[in-house]
């Protein structure tokens, strides 16, 4: 069996290199996601208030770390195209650079996290949160700039297809955060009981901890022939400039999907208690599930930057029909278990009947929402590979916000939809997102068949 000039064997066996990449990078954001599992249990061991002031400093937090996350995204791509043409020595020159502007990028977002919080005061919350939510805030500011550091190294790993260190780095990470939270926040074994503060203080902790440790893995001999650390320059803008290009529209992308679900999560508390708590039960099930497709797109930017790099018209060609079975499956799967077992992962949450019923309809739509979220960030993640991050970004502004939040608004307020009408505008957003990312990207093939030879 063969899919136009690639054999179902070539296929298969181009998808399991991607898993092999990839796989380690799925777990790593799903341990990342349970760190903010951990600290919310703790914050709710100490109290209710800490509970709710705790979610809001994260929130807060991870709005400022868009910047450390997005800023180094460019990195990746930047570094795969060098590997592809087997530029060993311009490699840990970008590197360099690379950590040049993490340093400055988590300078600004910790510098951004303290202006919120002297802004906490025009929030309009309740009197007792403010001062709990800038313990946090004060405990985990420092943090960024160590997040940012981290990103760098990870997409070193990333860029040169050993990712295992990423996984064992993000599972020591878990449990330095899960020992150090409960110990700072809870004061135990003799410690003072910080409350917030300790908490957001373990934040700090763990992200220097991991970036110390990402970078000595970069130091083994496997990296030596890149020159990672052989000298010290000054910020070069010939080298940051073309990053910041890339990096800038990733960043802004990621800004407007974080807003679209924020949007969305205030609609939801607009609609009533039932619909907000029902709607927060499904959309963390499915960031649960979104983990794979992301993993999976991280993986795919290195890849298809080192193959475009190196001329292969037919290789980038392979690494996109493999990821696109690959994310048929994972979608197939997910929908499954959030369909089948939809009632048991509402029951994880509550015990209310009524809300775990209604979150239960809810993750019906999640099910949808598995293969046109997967796609959207697979395809976005193939194009970061070819460097095009700007007009990707466009697509992702208009999709997320004139169709997800439009049709959204539409079917909740007007049709009565209620709660259903905002998931129909998010699938409906993403669905958009998926076509028009696909149009773009064959665009883009057919630019890259006739530039560049057909080699393998």
């Amino acid at each position: 069996m063969s899919f136009g000039s690639i054999r179902a064997t070539t296929i298969r066996a181009d998808a399991l290199r991607t898993l092999r990449v990839g796989l380690p990078l799925i777990g790593a954001q799903l341990l990342q996601m349970s760190n903010g599992l951990v600290d919310s249990i703790v914050a709710g061991r100490i109290g209710r208030a800490e509970l709710a002031a705790g979610g809001v400093g994260a929130s807060l937090w991870f709005v400022t770390a868009l910047l450390c996350i997005g800023f180094m995204a460019g990195l990746s791509p930047t570094l795969s195209r060098l590997i592809g043409k087997r530029d060993s020595m311009s490699v840990g020159r970008v590197f360099r650079q690379g950590i040049w502007l993490a340093l400055c990028v988590g300078c600004l977002a910790m510098t951004l996290l303290f202006y919120l919080r002297l802004q906490l005061d025009h929030f309009q919350l309740a009197d007792e949160l403010p001062d709990l939510i800038s313990d946090y805030i004060l405990g985990a500011a420092a943090s960024l700039p160590f997040l940012a550091l981290v990103m760098a190294a990870r997409n070193v790993l990333e860029a040169t297809g050993v990712t295992r260190p990423v996984l064992i780095v993000m599972a020591l990470g878990l449990l330095i955060n899960g020992t150090s939270s409960a110990v700072l926040g809870l004061g135990l074994f003799g410690f003072p009981a910080l409350g917030l503060f300790g908490i957001g203080l373990s934040t700090s902790v763990v992200n220097l901890c991991m970036a110390i440790l990402l970078f000595l893995i970069l130091t083994k001999s496997r990296f030596r022939r890149y020159s990672l650390f052989t000298s010290v320059e000054m910020p070069q803008l010939s080298i940051l400039r073309p990053m910041l290009a890339l990096s800038l529209p990733i960043f802004l992308g990621m800004l407007f999907e974080s807003g679209l679900f924020v949007a969305t999560s205030l609609q939801m508390g607009m609609l009533g208690l039932i619909e907000s708590g029902a709607h927060q039960i499904a959309i963390t099930a499915s960031a649960f599930c979104y983990m794979l497709p992301l993993g999976l797109s991280f993986a795919l930017t290195a890849r298809v930057a080192r193959a475009e790099a190196a001329g292969g018209v037919v290789s980038v060609r392979l690494r996109i029909v493999s990821a696109a079975v690959l994310i048929a499956v994972m979608a197939l799967i997910t929908a499954t278990v959030l369909v089948v077992f939809r009632q048991q992962i509402a029951a994880v949450y509550t015990d209310d009947p009524i809300v775990r019923n209604f979150a239960a309809s809810l993750l019906l739509y999640g099910a949808f929402f598995q293969l046109s979220d997967g796609a959207q960030i697979t395809l976005i993640g193939i194009l970061r590979g070819l460097h095009d991050t700007r007009v990707p970004m466009i697509i992702n502004a208009f999709s997320y916000w004139v169709v997800a939040l439009g049709l959204g608004l539409f079917a909740a307020h007007i049709v009565g939809l209620g709660a259903h009408g905002l998931w129909i505008g998010l699938i409906a957003g993403l669905s958009v997102a998926s076509v028009l990312l696909g149009i773009r990207l064959n665009w883009k093939l057919k630019n890259l068949s006739a530039d560049q030879p057909q080699s393998t």
